[in-house]
């Protein structure tokens, strides 16, 4: 395990994961956190909960458990994604660097899982006020 000796070099590798070995997990990866933010954003609808970004930013009193939500439904797919991008280095560079590793991890899942979850709560809670609206 080493660290980068500079950010070019971490760019450069960040680049190579597009066409190196296992480039299919940075397609695959993000579509399961989009499935499960979507799942979540299902369930804080239906809980009446707010949309999970806008929560985290404007309510910093429900963070702690905001977050603790999240973690619990990312954990696993967060951890094989760090592995993953471990073993897509070794295999490319034939060395380890587990900052990338974490970073990429959280960049293929964590991101597109906050989008997905909020934005399936908007849509759906906007929907379901629509409905109310209109019934007499």
């Amino acid at each position: 395990m080493t660290t980068y000796s500079s950010f070019a070099q971490f760019l450069e590798h960040l680049l190579a994961r597009l066409t190196g070995p296992m480039h299919f997990r940075l397609i695959l990866q993000p579509l399961v956190a989009i499935a499960l933010g979507i799942r979540d954003g299902l369930k804080d609808a239906r809980a009446g909960r707010p949309p999970f970004v806008t929560d985290l930013i404007v309510r910093p009193e429900g963070r702690k458990r905001q977050l603790k939500r999240a973690l619990q439904a990312l954990i696993k797919p967060l951890v094989i994604a760090i592995i993953l991008d471990a073993v897509a280095q070794y295999l490319m560079l034939g060395t380890i660097y587990p900052g990338a590793a974490v970073f990429v991890g959280v960049v293929i899942m964590a991101v597109p899982y906050s989008l997905a979850r909020g934005l399936t709560n908007r849509i759906v809670s906007g929907r379901k006020r629509a409905i109310e609206a209109r019934r007499p």
